[in-house]
Order: structure tokens, then sequence, then C-alpha cells
């Protein structure tokens, strides 16, 4: 009934991604051989280290140290699956803001990562969909149960998107977090010595902030300023 991908170590081929030393052992273990079709940005590079740079502040730090994280974690959902969701958020808030700013309706429905090549098997999603419904394997078949768990793992990650934009937001304020966004698919409004110093992409600098959010002004900006601080 259950399926079981892989969750080995990433090996030379996997995507190089900065962040701190200390949790690259976590991000490994959540990302290993997950290639996102989210990424719809021409520097899928870029956009992956936003997600580790946003994932970071979010549940990474606080964590690490014992303080803080997940409040609703519990012996049935393990930490490198409670990271994996929050990253599958976050690719899917990435997917969604570059959608609106390009003028674009945001995709209506979020991915199952596991289509993706994301370490997850379906004994640890329902561990993860069992926190919100009540889901009995025994009254599905093998086939019917695995298409049902895929849908509420979906609407899971829907719901969770957006509880990661409003913590985002909350946290780090509006302004740092659409700087961040629109500089994934807008290199270009950057210093260009910012591009060439071989500095970690994020977090970005004030005067990259202040330029993306003041010094270039347009329609789409509006749109997906009025979209990610609702």
């Amino acid at each position: 009934m259950f399926s079981h991908p892989s969750a080995d170590r990433p090996g030379p081929s996997e995507p190089f991604v900065p962040g701190e030393p200390a949790l690259d052992d976590r991000w490994r273990a959540a990302t290993a051989g997950w290639r996102p079709s989210s990424i719809r940005s021409a520097h899928p590079d870029r956009v992956r280290a936003w997600v580790r740079h946003a994932w970071e502040g979010l549940d990474g730090p606080a964590s690490t140290s014992g303080e803080g994280g997940d409040p609703r974690g519990d012996d049935e959902v393990g930490r490198r699956v409670l990271d994996l969701m929050t990253v599958a958020a976050l690719f899917a808030l990435q997917e969604r803001f570059l959608a609106v700013a390009a003028g674009e309706p945001a995709p209506t429905e979020v991915p199952d990562p596991r289509r993706d090549g994301a370490p997850l098997d379906d004994v640890e999603v329902l561990a993860v969909v069992r926190r919100t419904w009540e889901v009995d394997p025994a009254e599905l078949g093998a086939e019917g149960f695995s298409a049902e768990l895929s849908g509420f793992l979906q609407d899971h990650l829907e719901e969770l998107a957006e509880e990661v934009r409003e913590r985002l937001v909350g946290r780090r304020g509006p302004t740092q977090v659409f700087a961040e966004l629109w500089s994934l698919d807008h290199v270009d409004e950057l210093e260009p010595a910012a591009e060439q110093d071989g500095a970690p992409p994020f977090p970005l600098s004030t005067d990259d902030v202040a330029w993306i959010v003041s010094g270039v002004p347009g329609p789409e900006k509006h749109t997906a300023w009025e979209w990610l601080a609702r």
C-alpha cells in the first residue's frame, strides 16, 4: 500500500545551496533528489537560495538551538518531514508571487512534491495529514488511498503556503520579503556588485531593497505588492 522513495544523502550532482553550515545536513535530508517543477524563474539557483534563506529564517536556527521551531511537532512527524513541508510551501509561495508579478493568475493548486522527487513516502504523508483530517487507509484500496492521500497533502500544502506567507511578512516585514521575491526574476534591478563579489544572494543589501521597492515603478509591482501584503 505504501511507497517508499529513497531519501539518501545527495550525491555530487545535487545543486549547492548557500546557507548556515550548521543546517546543511537538515537541508540536504529534506531536499535530496528533489527538482521542484514550481521553479519558474530563469534563475533557479537564486530561487533555491531564497527558499533556503527563508526556511532558515522561519524554522532553522530556532530548531537547532532547541527553542522555537514548529510548535505542532510530535512523535508522529519527524523533523525532516516538517522541514520538507516548509520548503514545499516556500516553493509554492515563490511560484505564486512570480505568476502574479508577471500579470498571470496565481496557481490554484500546490503540486504533490513527490512527483518531483521529494524524499517523502506515504507513511510520512499520512502522519502529516492526520494532524488535520481523519484518514483511514483501510477504507480504500491501495490505488484509491494513494490518490486521496495525495489530494490531502496538496490541500495541506496550500494552507501551509498561506501560513508561511503570513509568517514571513509578519517576521521580516512586507518590504524585505517583497524585494527578495521580486529579485528572483529581476536580477537586473540589483546592484552589479551584488552579483559579482561571490557573496550569498540573500539577504539583500539595504540599497537593493530600497531600489527594488521604490526605484523602478510599474503596475506589476503594485499588483504583486498588494498580493503579498494582503
